[in-house]
């Protein structure tokens, strides 16, 4: 019996090799196509160029997330960063998509550092920054998020940590239910100094991870040949 992962699919490739006469040779071939069990895959990125997270994307705000590290001190030394450049963008995020859903019932905590100079600052806002999950496959992907928010000190680097079943959350659908309880998110959005205001910030990201993995279907592998006929024989193919 077949595993559920695996599929049979029969590949057709009629190649005309030459013609002879009046005969042509082509070539049948039929492929085993197998499906591996899902493979898993962390969620983290160091932003030098070893991470898993190929889908960053800045939302209403500048993003670079191969900057050299302006701030080589403190808990972080290493060269590459990303930077996050809020120009006064109202809702000014960066954030990124994975592959599957978090399963947030058995590991729920992500982290990172940052550094905010206060030179980089512009308004009175608290100085923060905002972990939200959210379903990037909605039209409105906020609708149903959830958010930690955690403050920050400013001109050093620090680590912050999110834990959805310990910290406090905040869902922006009082319908929603609790986080660890949901397997719907899929998008990790970050945000800094809040939203719905001016105020301009710069910050610098390092060392983004999640404490568990997702479940990612590998690409099918087409290396198993098991009938092939040439036509190669005299006369008219039958």
């Amino acid at each position: 019996m077949l595993d559920l992962n695996e599929r049979f699919y029969f590949v057709e490739i009629l190649k005309p090799l030459k013609l002879n006469s009046m005969r042509s040779y082509l070539s049948i071939f039929l492929v085993f196509v197998t499906f591996l069990f899902q493979a898993q895959t962390t969620v983290e990125d160091d932003f030098e160029g070893s991470g898993t997270i190929t889908s960053w994307y800045g939302d209403d705000c500048g993003m670079d997330n191969t900057f050299a590290n302006p701030f080589q001190t403190g808990i972080n030394t290493s060269a590459t960063v990303l930077e996050y450049t809020d120009s006064g963008g109202q809702y000014a995020n960066v954030r990124f998509d994975v592959e599957a859903n978090f399963d947030l019932s058995t590991n729920n905590t992500f982290s990172l550092k940052i550094y905010v100079p206060s030179s980089g600052i512009t308004g009175s806002s608290p100085n923060q920054i905002s972990l939200k999950l959210q379903d990037g496959t909605l039209a409105q992907p906020w609708v149903t998020q959830s958010e930690i928010i955690k403050p920050i000190v400013l001109n050093e680097w620090q680590t912050v940590t999110f834990d959805f079943e310990n910290d406090n959350y905040i869902n922006l659908s009082p319908s929603s239910p609790d986080p660890i309880a949901r397997t719907d998110f899929n998008r990790v959005l970050l945000q800094v100094n809040g939203e719905n205001n001016t105020s301009e910030v710069v910050a610098y990201i390092d060392d983004f991870l999640y404490d568990g993995t997702i479940n990612i279907a590998p690409e099918p592998v087409f290396d198993n040949l098991v009938w092939s006929d040439e036509f190669d024989g005299n006369g008219a193919v039958n």
